[in-house]
């Protein structure tokens, strides 16, 4: 409210030193909380233009109408007090929101309001949002702001354009002096307005797998077809549901993977699998026994085969699956669902002290994340394995009568070779 009144005052000390904008002035208010300028009534005009200055709360100036909103100190906007006075404009056209304020400090300023006319006019995403601001170079972007020079005659110019005009130049140098010493931080907000963009948040890995590797390596070619495809089944606990994942070479040394599948109970499974299995050429299908144990009988019924994975096994495709990830060797479509079973996947130790995914919460399967990788070790597996060679044809020949000792006719359909 002390800012809201100095700069009534000072308005005021404006209007009453110039004649032709007193002319004008029906009203001065100074009273407590009254503080205000009312015109005189134009032509026509029912209510007289007038500006009033308040305290801003969850609840001042409600019932009130403005064509035009000024915030000063926006930094101070709190969410409640904003939303108490930005809905009085409802049936304002063409109505106006100023903001303007400075840096505000984490953890002290409420700055929600402000940050976000920061962001949508930085973005560009508000149409109806301009934004200005004085910044050095690249203060906006947190892996250059730590490089700024505060010292940097030219970084205090950048941050105020009336440097050595309505400001004198030895104030900011007597400022930054001080601040080196003890307030570098606040002489960067307060001073050079350096106001850097949120990081980006980074996915906590829950395993070893490099998920910025596997994100970078997003291909919208990088689809599974062709010959050599390997199908893999993974159940959640109990059974509730299911996926299936694919995996194909796609050259020497890139596999690709995919989830084809997901649903809940299990009736599905068989079905889709047979017609899987005809589709792309009888391709293997590898999955867990225990894990797929609910469905073993029904696949068994549809007379579908399957390639079992042992403890070690499993180990092994998991530490299959993270090496080739992070070495940039598993090429994969944008499957929103892949990137995000594999961030809220953890780990467990299984086998010869091996480890295999694991959920991070009930409530998020790792499933996908199973398949996929399962998929691509039955790739690595299937190229491992030798091919059944089979036996050579025996070479032609050509039965003479003379061959059967006998000079009388051959019956050719009981000849003996």
């Amino acid at each position: 409210m002390k800012t809201a009144i100095d700069g009534f005052q000072r308005l005021v000390g404006v209007i009453e030193a110039n004649p032709k904008l007193m002319a004008r002035v029906a009203n001065i208010y100074t009273a407590n909380g009254q503080e205000g300028v009312v015109l005189k009534k134009r032509p026509r005009q029912l209510l007289a233009d007038r500006i009033r200055f308040i305290a801003r709360s969850k609840s001042s100036g409600r019932g009130f109408t403005a064509d035009v909103l000024v915030y000063d100190e926006a930094q101070e906007l709190s969410l409640q007090a904003q939303r108490a006075l930005t809905y009085t404009q409802s049936q304002v056209q063409n109505r106006q929101e100023l903001f303007t304020g400075t840096v505000p400090e984490e953890g002290v300023n409420d700055g929600e309001v402000w940050q976000g006319v920061r962001d949508r006019g930085r973005s560009g995403r508000g149409k109806r949002t301009g934004w200005m601001e004085w910044t050095p170079e690249g203060s906006e972007d947190p892996k250059r702001v730590d490089d700024i020079d505060l010292g940097d005659p030219q970084v205090w110019a950048d941050s105020n354009p009336s440097l050595g005009i309505r400001m004198p130049t030895q104030s900011v140098i007597d400022q930054y002096e001080r601040a080196m010493e003890t307030d570098p931080d606040g002489f960067a907000r307060e001073r050079l307005s350096i106001w850097p963009n949120p990081r980006p948040v980074e996915a906590v890995s829950l395993s070893d797998l490099d998920l910025e590797v596997w994100s970078r390596h997003t291909h919208p070619d990088a689809a599974v077809e062709g010959d050599g495809i390997v199908l893999a089944l993974a159940l959640t606990r109990g059974g509730g549901a299911a996926t299936i994942g694919k995996a194909v070479r796609i050259d020497d040394d890139s596999i690709a993977v995919e989830h084809h599948h997901s649903a809940a109970g299990t009736m599905w499974i068989a079905p889709m699998l047979k017609q899987m299995k005809t589709e792309l050429g009888n391709p293997t299908l590898v999955l867990d026994s225990k894990n797929a144990a609910p469905v073993l009988s029904a696949l068994d019924a549809a007379k579908i085969k399957y390639l079992v994975m042992n403890l070690d096994e499993i180990a092994a495709a998991h530490a299959l699956f993270i090496e080739w990830v992070n070495a940039g060797m598993v090429p994969h479509r944008d499957q929103a669902e892949v990137t995000k079973s594999l961030e809220f996947a953890t780990t467990r130790n299984i086998g010869r002290s091996g480890m295999t995914w694991e959920q991070s919460d009930p409530t998020k399967p790792v499933t996908i994340a199973q398949a996929v990788t399962w998929a691509l070790w039955g790739v690595l597996k299937s190229e491992a394995t030798p091919k059944k060679q089979m036996p050579a044809a025996p070479a032609p020949r050509v039965v003479k009568r003379t061959d059967s000792g006998y000079r009388d006719e051959v019956d050719l359909a009981t000849f003996q070779f």
